[in-house]
């Protein structure tokens, strides 16, 4: 299983965060448009999103709205697990394709969940499932209402990296 580790520094030097910087509000962006922009050549711009690909510290990624796709119902789950059950747990609800989001927590819970399923119905099938697994000492689910704000920018990537 593939674990993002937040306290892995990837050095960045000021060009890494101007693309960076570009690529936040879309990530389909042209490397020529953001070369133009930044003043350096497309194949830098290339390389340099390849590089940061590859180190895990750039992923592109879609957004779609789950309630144009039948997906109206949006839910958290907080889960307490047994330590020694975690990963297993993890393991199988990171396998389910209703889960779309899934971290490793520490305080009240030890696992958090998103869920976007299709119905109250479905989402109650998804909780009694994940009751079901082995070490899941407690489950706690909130139902998003409304959406306000929905951004991945980051504050200036020179702070993230000191």
């Amino acid at each position: 299983m593939r674990r993002i580790r937040p306290q892995m520094r990837i050095p960045l030097d000021t060009t890494d965060e101007e693309i960076l910087r570009a690529l936040q509000p879309d990530g389909r962006r042209s490397f020529r448009d953001i070369a133009r922009e930044i003043g350096v050549s497309e194949g830098t711009v290339r390389s340099r999103v390849r590089r940061l690909q590859e180190m895990g510290a750039l992923r592109i990624l879609a957004f779609v709205d789950p309630a144009r796709l039948g997906q109206s119902v949006l839910a958290l789950m907080l889960v307490r697990v047994d330590s020694e059950t975690q990963d297993t747990v993890i393991r199988d609800l990171t396998s389910w394709p209703e889960i779309t989001y899934i971290s490793t927590l520490i305080g009240r819970a030890d696992i958090y969940a998103q869920i976007m399923c299709a119905s109250n119905e479905a989402l109650g099938e998804i909780i009694s499932r994940t009751r079901a697994l082995p070490g899941v000492i407690e489950t706690e689910t909130m139902l998003e209402l409304a959406v306000h704000k929905f951004s991945y920018n980051q504050p200036d990537a020179a702070s993230l990296n000191s």
